[in-house]
């Protein structure tokens, strides 16, 4: 017996919903697909007053111990370019990449060379830390940025309790104060995202999710 699938036909499995009963906020609108509902221009990495140049291509190694000196042009460019934050029908998803050695003979690392290590996130809107998003820009920022570098403006995404003083952590028995650095309370939960326009991209995520929600009947 021989099937034929006409182009209609094919239309009609893919705009069929994909609908995950036991977490709904994983259910697509469309079957085949994730839909993007917007972009967010992420913020640029930019360095600070005192650094006048590039260390050579060749020895990346002095940006680490001359401030006057930023990394290699070539993995400046390939981290900026790397850098994405898309809102999902259902999340959002962002690249925060870092670098790393590239492959080479000196126990399998380059000594000389650069290359980029990604740093994808992905956070549905359900998830149970994803209460409040604000703006956490730090003060004078632009000041900030031309004296000492920066990353652009950047977003918290964060779960707070005790009226706003404690943050929730990954263990159900820690309370860890809003103040309290992240170096040292590697426990604590919150993402930050760094954008180009902190104001804009919050009501965007927040909006973006109150939708997701209402669209799935998830509201609170």
């Amino acid at each position: 017996v021989h099937f034929t699938c006409t182009r209609d036909a094919m239309a009609n499995v893919e705009d069929i919903p994909f609908i995950v009963e036991d977490r709904r906020m994983l259910s697509r609108v469309a079957g085949d697909r994730i839909k993007i509902t917007h972009t967010i221009e992420p913020g640029q990495r930019e360095t600070g007053c005192v650094t006048c140049c590039h260390a050579p291509d060749n020895c990346p190694i002095l940006a680490s111990f001359l401030c006057c000196y930023d990394y290699p042009e070539y993995i400046v460019n390939e981290m900026n370019a790397s850098r994405y934050i898309i809102v999902r029908e259902n999340g959002i998803e962002w690249n925060n990449p870092s670098m790393q050695p590239a492959k080479g003979r000196c126990c399998g690392q380059s000594c000389t060379e650069l290359s980029v290590m990604d740093n994808v996130t992905v956070l549905y809107f359900d998830d149970i830390h994803f209460d409040y998003v604000r703006n956490d820009t730090r003060c004078c920022n632009m000041w900030w940025t031309f004296c000492c570098g920066g990353r652009g403006e950047q977003v918290q995404i964060e779960s707070t309790f005790c009226f706003s003083c404690c943050i929730r952590g990954r263990d159900n028995r820690v309370c860890i104060p809003v103040c309290c650095p992240d170096v040292c309370c590697p426990c604590m939960v919150k993402s930050e995202l760094w954008v180009d326009d902190a104001p804009t991209a919050v009501k965007i995520i927040r909006d973006a999710r109150d939708d997701a929600k209402r669209r799935l009947g998830l509201d609170d």
